[in-house]
């Protein structure tokens, strides 16, 4: 008994040994164990192999005997998915512009001696900006006002003017000798008839009449003349004095020229031309010299583009006030709200998109002209649409899926259809319904069927700003309505879909 009892230890101990030292065995007489060498060898190997067995664990009996582990029930947090009216939001590009840009130019030539602004700095509407050296211009208003007065003087000559009197008179004169002259000619007819007087004296008192009728005639013809040459000299003396007030006037307009003020309020820019130089007027309509621009940045204009598909929508909601928000660098959210303003009326045909102008306040001058931006746009809502935190949605081959936890806490799989993304939760058009447990966390770590265990959380945990990704187009879902129209009315005018909202 002992015998066999030995034997089966031997045996054990082999195997042990080969197991753990199979290189010091295989260098060994492993067929000759009953030789003094073999025994050797036997003997140092289940020396070793015992107390590796006893260090290691190879004591397979009572590792046989270990009772199997049990596999923990995955603890999962799930969220109930919930029936809202979610907005719809849009999100195409836009560029901002100033509303007012002003080019400040010379209009007088001179040499810039003043700059009364900081470049990059806010200026108010007629503040002092630029001053031209003034000097030469202000000579030439003296000049002006100097010629202004002499036309003054030579219209009040004019005026005072008693050539027409004179002339008047040698008429009323000549006038009174042609009475005197007739009266003694017909003295003279009558002395003749009576031979009282020879022919001769009347001969000379006839040639007196024709004398001083003919001067009465040559003195009215001076005095129609000098009554014209006084209106003249009248009409002349004021022409002159209008002349010199033009003058006078264009000679103040072009000193004030050398005074620039800004015309808006804004935000100037980079002054072209430093100080000292000479300026000047445009010298051609090619010309586009200019000292520095004005931009005004409160509010900021934006131009966007949306698909020519949303106009019945924006051209409707337009009548009601379409609001419009932006976002900075893709996700930065500009704080104000501004307001659509203008919608072209015609359609880009190469690229199938309207031209849509928004004001947006910017008192903190935040947004700069030429900034690309995404114009958030509400254009309605997707009436009683189920929604669910979109880290519930698992992409498949056979489309997209949520896992369920039904009411044995076991896992099922529902194929969904997705419809568009809110501030990080999706709208399910077809697939869920209202109630469900949806699970978010921990989808990698079930399968279906699989037992769990739940931990429920809110669905507004896991709202967030809104994802840019691209989604299907809301005017193609019977549950979209127009933001403001009443329940039942046509929802997506373009295709003329009716509402399927909850009323």
């Amino acid at each position: 008994m002992s015998k066999v009892a030995g034997l089966s230890a031997r045996v054990e101990l082999r195997s042990c040994a080969l197991a753990t030292f199979p290189p010091l065995i295989a260098r060994s007489p492993m067929n000759d164990f009953d030789s003094p060498r073999g025994r050797f060898y036997l003997l140092t190997a289940s020396s070793l192999a015992t107390v590796a067995a006893a260090l290691s664990g190879c004591d397979r009996t009572r590792t046989a005997t270990a009772a199997p582990r049990e596999t923990p029930v995955p603890t999962v947090t799930v969220v109930r998915a919930r029936k809202m009216d979610v907005p719809i939001i849009r999100l195409p590009n836009g560029t901002t512009r100033a509303l007012n840009q002003v080019t400040i130019r010379a209009r007088v030539k001179g040499f810039l001696k003043e700059v009364h602004f900081t470049e990059g700095s806010n200026v108010k509407k007629d503040q002092l900006l630029l001053v031209i050296e003034e000097e030469p211009f202000k000579v030439k208003v003296a000049q002006a006002k100097a010629v202004l007065e002499e036309a003054e003087a030579a219209l009040k000559k004019a005026k005072e003017s008693r050539a027409k009197e004179v002339a008047k008179a040698r008429v009323s004169l000549d006038e009174t000798q042609l009475q005197l002259d007739r009266v003694e000619e017909r003295r003279e007819r009558n002395l003749v008839a009576r031979k009282a007087a020879s022919q001769d004296d009347y001969d000379q008192a006839k040639a007196k009449v024709e004398k001083s009728a003919a001067q009465v005639e040559a003195d009215s013809a001076s005095l129609q003349q000098a009554i014209a040459d006084y209106d003249i000299n009248i009409l002349s003396a004021q022409a002159k004095i209008d002349q010199a007030r033009a003058d006078l006037e264009a000679a103040g307009i072009d000193l004030g020229y050398c005074r620039m003020f800004s015309p808006i309020d804004g935000r100037i820019g980079e002054l072209q031309v430093k100080l000292g130089n000479l300026v000047g007027p445009a010298t051609s309509m090619d010309d586009t010299t200019s000292l520095v621009s004005i931009q005004q940045l409160d509010p900021m204009g934006v131009d966007l583009r949306p698909a020519s598909r949303y106009l019945p929508v924006i051209t409707r909601l337009l009548k009601k006030g379409l609001e419009v928000k932006l976002r900075i660098g893709g996700q930065k959210a500009h704080p104000h709200t501004g307001k659509v303003t203008f919608v072209d009326n015609v359609i880009e045909s190469t690229t199938s998109t309207v031209l849509v102008k928004a004001e947006v306040p910017n008192p903190d001058q935040t947004i700069l002209p030429g900034e690309y931006v995404k114009v958030e746009v509400n254009i309605g809502e997707y009436a009683g649409g189920i929604v669910i935190p979109d880290a519930a949605v698992v992409e498949a081959q056979e489309g997209s899926r949520v896992l369920l936890v039904d009411d044995q806490n076991k896992v099922e799989v529902a194929v969904v259809k997705p419809l568009d993304v809110y501030q990080g939760l999706v709208v399910i058009e077809s697939g869920l319904n209202e109630g469900r447990k949806v699970i978010v966390k921990g989808v990698q770590l079930v399968r279906p069927g699989q037992t769990v265990k739940t931990e429920e959380a809110e669905l507004d945990k896991f709202t967030r700003p809104d994802s840019q990704s691209e989604v299907a187009d809301p005017l193609d879902s019977p549950l979209m309505r127009i933001r403001g129209a009443a329940v039942g009315a046509p929802n997506a005018p373009a295709s003329n879909k009716p509402a399927k909202g909850p009323s």
